[in-house]
């Protein structure tokens, strides 16, 4: 009975990680909880730009705080994941990244990861943002790993 349970149980949650994938996918764009991919760095500059609208900036960080996952370094993962390979929070090292922690799109993060999670402090959302960008030269347009 214990084996079956477990089977159930791994099924079921398969099944709902399918579910939340597909509902992602298929979000309209006019969405609470969609947020248009920023793939270039001229998408972040139009997103950058449309965040002077506080109707803007205020629907970008409820868009966020929707985003969920199981802790605050997941749902900050998540909400970086077409940002990783052209930023880091500061800056700053060898591969030219652009600094993220100015912009209004850090800002919007950060409100978003705060309404999403009550308990988190600007600290361990610097902290949970800093380690996916630090480590994202293996994703696409990351620059890939060097060999020395």
């Amino acid at each position: 009975m214990c084996l079956f349970i477990s089977v159930f149980q791994k099924k079921v949650l398969s099944l709902l990680v399918d579910i939340r994938h597909r509902l992602k996918e298929t979000q309209p764009a006019s969405s609470a909880v969609h947020i248009e991919r920023m793939d270039t760095m001229e998408d972040f500059e139009l997103q950058e730009q449309s965040l002077s609208d506080a109707q803007a900036f205020d629907t970008l960080v409820l868009q966020i705080s929707r985003i969920g996952g199981r802790n605050t370094k997941d749902c900050a993962h998540e909400v970086l994941d077409s940002l990783m390979a052209k930023f880091n929070l500061k800056g700053k090292g060898k591969r030219g990244k652009r600094p993220l922690e100015g912009t209004k799109v850090y800002r919007a993060i950060q409100e978003g990861i705060m309404k999403f999670d009550k308990a988190a402090t600007e600290e361990f959302i610097k902290g949970s943002v800093s380690e996916p960008l630090k480590h994202a030269p293996q994703r696409t347009g990351g620059g890939g790993l060097s060999m020395p």
